[in-house]
């Protein structure tokens, strides 16, 4: 199976998972403040309405002079959240569905090449077709999580989509220990992963200075122990590391650090 179809398949069952869920949510649920500041699990929804819409080609992009950058905007994403403020859940959950559909339809089809450009991508962003259907895995499961931490509802943790959003964020962790913290050369960082989704991470500091992943490390300046949920929480920045459980051994300054400087973005 090609990795395109391995982010298509993640996220039709992420977003199954989300449309299966809508429903049984009610009034106070959908209102209910999610761990994306200013958001409810209505505005959640809202926002997913949008860019499967956009990506659907069922409603016009908002920002089409949005060109040539490879971050999405926050104002954009809160455009689409603000045009659907005020509409029946039930309306924003039926545009959701139709988008989902149609989406799912247009990629039975997948390009040989993962690296060509996107056709459509949302605000114009310049993704090719690997970032543009692994950015969507990431997206729809982290806020398929904002909204079942919301409502208590907990779910999909160890899905493919948990997965790809775990090994993605994980990816990232060099430029934390490297960039973001500044750790010196020789430094040894490691995450022990524990379940749902288990996974021994490491990352090294060379002699160049550039921080690099090597999971196969044979003993580390600081070890960070966290299970996979907490780790997407603090890489996706959704709470800060005083908030969940972590472990850490060794330097304790530098892992908590990196912990607080887990947070990417893609």
């Amino acid at each position: 199976m090609s990795m395109l179809r391995t982010h298509v398949d993640a996220w039709a069952d992420t977003m199954t998972s989300v449309l299966d869920l809508a429903p049984t949510l009610g009034a106070d649920d959908l209102s209910a403040p999610t761990d994306c500041p200013g958001w409810t699990v209505q505005d959640v929804l809202a926002h997913l309405a949008h860019l499967e819409s956009v990506l659907a080609g069922i409603e016009a992009d908002t920002r089409p002079d949005v060109d040539g950058g490879s971050t999405l905007a926050s104002d954009y994403t809160e455009a689409g959240v603000l045009a659907r403020r005020g509409r029946p859940a039930s309306q924003v959950v039926d545009e959701l569905r139709a988008a989902v559909e149609a989406r799912t339809a247009a990629l039975s089809d997948l390009p040989d090449d993962a690296s060509a450009p996107a056709p459509l991508t949302p605000g114009g962003v310049s993704w090719t077709w690997d970032t543009l259907l692994r950015n969507r895995v990431i997206d729809a499961w982290t806020h398929e999580q904002d909204i079942r931490r919301a409502v208590g509802r907990s779910g999909g943790l160890d899905r493919a989509a948990a997965v790809v959003t775990l090994q993605s964020l994980a990816a990232a962790m060099p430029f934390v220990v490297g960039k973001k913290v500044g750790a010196p050369m020789g430094t040894t960082v490691r995450w022990q992963v524990t379940g749902p989704v288990e996974l021994e991470l490491g990352v090294t500091v060379g002699e160049d200075g550039r921080a690099r992943r090597d999971d196969a490390v044979a003993s580390a300046t600081t070890t960070i122990t966290l299970d996979s949920e907490t780790f997407c929480v603090l890489a996706a920045g959704r709470r800060g590391a005083e908030s969940v459980p972590v472990e850490i051994d060794g330097d304790v300054d530098l892992g908590r650090r990196v912990v607080a400087a887990m947070t990417v973005t893609f």
